[in-house]
């Protein structure tokens, strides 16, 4: 006769609860974890509507609206203001929980320090909204890792729990903030865990369907970048998509080094935290007088790439602009997500060899799809997770016709980036 352990029944049974309790949070922290990016982004346009009549048309929008000496002092002051708000609000905040919803989950015990991330996020908000070259999704994501590290704490969860319910806020917090719930979800598997598992997998879903669909019943459903034609694609074509993607994978090393050098160089400066942020806000200001595209994380100027053929001339010197703009913003110790920024710069790489090839071969190649691939090709060269770039990039535009093409490209990408020994611009 078998004999089973007197443990055996009750220990399943807990692992049910346990699993079921999680699913329930999971779709609590879903809805609030989009309540709180919702809550930044309207703290976000209150600040700009005291420099704008319109606040919602984007920072671009806004940086044109200026006088030229306006879009000067606008971002070095904010620079500054951000600084401090940064050095003395972490200053009083020394002691506290980690403010770093990954190293939470990677090495923590899922525990965010409350203080830390408002400051941050406040510093954040001041930053983005004067102009920084910066993306705004970092903070959004931030405050709903924060509140699902709360929840976990306050349940009294134990570690690993604690650390899934910080990344259920995380993919709640990325869903709502790109309207892509699948990619948002392989987020945090690719880059945040560094693996994929069933049991953090469901918690994940349920999160970031349940952040979309808050989103979607307040404010309807619109793609992040959006196309006014659709590109078509024929088998002839991909050989020139998988070069512009080799192309730009062997760029990612460089473009992180470029972010590291930076922040590098702004470190050794013999400054204090807010005149260095200064000194980043005025670069940013003085490029606007020429390219007022650098301004913000770039939503409306590859909205534009993608609908509009532009000269070659205008894209490279926006480029080189918004590269300038972003390096000094970030490391000058600006908070801010790179994500987007880095999106900016493949759709403005992928345009440029799109116009390089079509020049030798008029026709060949959709320019719309030329800076689609070009955007998913350096996001997975530089972040080493060519599962959500190829889903991000579909689901940010509403689509899937050309998912063949972006599937070679991120994994073409990430191939070629290891090859020449680039990482990730997410440490691990």
């Amino acid at each position: 006769m078998l004999r089973f352990p007197v443990s055996f029944i009750p220990s399943r049974r807990w692992r049910l609860r346990a699993a079921l309790s999680d699913l329930l949070l999971a779709a609590v922290l879903g809805v609030a974890g989009a309540l709180a990016t919702i809550l930044f982004r309207e703290l976000l346009y209150l600040i700009e509507s005291l420099l704008a009549a319109e606040p919602r048309n984007g920072l671009v929008s806004l940086a044109r609206s200026l006088a030229p000496w306006q879009r000067v002092i606008v971002p070095l002051v904010g620079g500054f203001v951000a600084g401090l708000i940064l050095q003395k609000g972490l200053a009083l905040a020394r002691g506290s929980a980690t403010g770093d919803y990954m190293e939470a989950v990677r090495v923590g015990d899922g525990k965010l320090g409350v203080r830390t991330t408002l400051v941050k996020s406040g510093s954040s908000l001041l930053s983005i909204a004067s102009g920084s070259s910066i993306g705004r999704e970092g903070s959004m994501v931030a405050l709903a890792a924060l509140v699902g590290s709360l929840s976990g704490q306050l349940r009294s969860l134990p570690r690993y729990r604690r650390r899934l319910m910080v990344s259920c806020g995380a993919a709640a917090g990325l869903a709502s903030a790109y309207h892509a719930p699948l990619a948002a979800v392989l987020f945090v598997a690719e880059i945040v865990w560094g693996r994929l598992h069933v049991r953090q997998l469901v918690p994940l879903v349920v999160s970031a369907v349940l952040a979309s669909s808050t989103v979607y019943q307040l404010f309807g459903y619109e793609p992040v970048y959006r196309l006014a034609t659709l590109p078509t694609l024929s088998l002839p074509q991909l050989p020139g998509y998988c070069l512009i993607a080799l192309l730009l994978g062997a760029m990612a090393p460089a473009y992180i080094a470029l972010l590291e050098h930076t922040r590098r160089l702004f470190g050794r400066l013999p400054l204090a935290l807010p005149w260095r942020m200064t000194l980043g806000g005025l670069l940013v200001g003085l490029l606007s007088l020429v390219y007022p595209e650098v301004w913000g994380n770039g939503y409306s100027t590859v909205t534009r790439l993608l609908n509009e053929p532009l000269g070659w001339s205008l894209v490279l010197g926006i480029l080189l602009a918004k590269l300038v703009a972003t390096a000094a913003s970030t490391g000058s110790g600006a908070v801010g997500g790179v994500f987007t920024p880095t999106l900016f710069v493949g759709a403005a790489l992928g345009t440029l060899a799109g116009l390089a090839i079509n020049a030798l071969w008029p026709g060949w190649l959709s320019l719309a799809a030329c800076t689609l691939v070009g955007m998913t090709a350096l996001l997975a060269g530089a972040t080493q997770a060519p599962l959500m770039a190829m889903l991000m990039l579909s689901e940010m535009t509403g689509q899937y016709s050309l998912l063949l093409p972006v599937m070679l490209a991120a994994v073409l990408a990430v191939m070629v980036s290891r090859l020449l020994g680039g990482g990730s611009i997410y440490p691990r």
